[in-house]
């Protein structure tokens, strides 16, 4: 098939059955209770990520019918795998998760005293999904460490954005719009199992209808880490790196918050179309 027919149906399959599927997970949400105050204090559905997964499989489905070669259909099983597993760590983590503590160093330090977070189990389990992904793929153990970080601290990166109403996914469209023209082969087809479901759901964030929770961050934020190792030279890895590193020990010292505000062109890109 054409790629460009290929690009064409799993773009309208994920934007047209995303959008379709909102209301029916807002509405079971909201009968589940599961709510939660925005940064408003407004009582709205979190965990609205779960919108994402149905259409993932389903575009997964249509991708692995059209996907001949034994290496491609590894990429799109890592992907998809990837992606299941920090739904369901997001999950657990909107509904039973404790928001007294916070940040990595908070939960870390939390599990070196013998109380284990919600928090803390989403960023060991994280880690250990980024290994084995890492494993599977890499060349050495220099590659194995680098990818495993990338894909740890990726995942979270997402989740230090999602503070604020359409934040992390004006983040997420910047990057993931970046990786679109700049991929190639067989890896450029997969932010489409994603990208069209997030279009969908977008301004239900934007317009604080509903938080997406770690539930939706997390995926959004294990896609980029996998699609970035599995797409990239060790140094664009490297670079991507340091600045996943560089923005981790910045929000353990400051408010990302307070830094978007402080800033007019962050602060504009933040607030638009809110």
């Amino acid at each position: 098939m054409n790629n460009f027919i290929l690009y064409a149906i799993l773009l309208l399959t994920g934007l047209i059955g995303t959008y379709t599927v909102i209301p029916l997970f807002r509405n079971l949400l909201i009968n589940s209770n599961i709510v939660r105050p925005n940064y408003k204090k407004d009582m709205i559905p979190v965990s609205m990520g779960i919108v994402f997964l149905p259409m993932i499989i389903i575009n997964g489905i249509i991708l692995a019918w059209f996907t001949n070669k034994s290496q491609n259909l590894l990429y799109l099983f890592i992907f998809i795998f990837g992606m299941i597993c920090m739904f369901f760590a997001g999950v657990l983590d909107d509904i039973i998760g404790n928001r007294d503590v916070s940040g990595l160093k908070g939960h870390f330090m939390s599990l070196f005293k013998g109380e284990l977070t919600t928090g803390g189990f989403k960023a060991l389990f994280g880690g250990f999904v980024g290994l084995i992904i890492s494993i599977s793929i890499s060349k050495d153990i220099v590659d194995i460490v680098v990818n495993t970080l990338i894909i740890a601290l990726s995942t979270n990166l997402m989740n230090l954005l999602d503070l604020r109403p359409g934040r992390a996914i004006k983040g997420y469209l910047i990057i993931v719009g970046t990786m679109l023209l700049t991929l190639t082969g067989y890896v450029k087809v997969l932010p489409l199992l994603i990208l069209p479901n997030v279009l969908a759901y977008f301004k239900f964030d934007l317009k604080a209808k509903a938080m997406m929770g770690d539930t939706g961050s997390n995926v959004l934020g294990i896609s980029i880490g996998i699609l970035m190792v599995l797409g990239y030279s060790l140094n664009v890895r490297l670079a991507w790196l340091a600045f996943l590193l560089f923005i981790h020990i910045l929000t353990e010292k400051y408010s990302l918050t307070k830094i978007i505000e402080q800033n007019k062109f962050l602060n504009f890109i933040d607030k638009l179309g809110r």
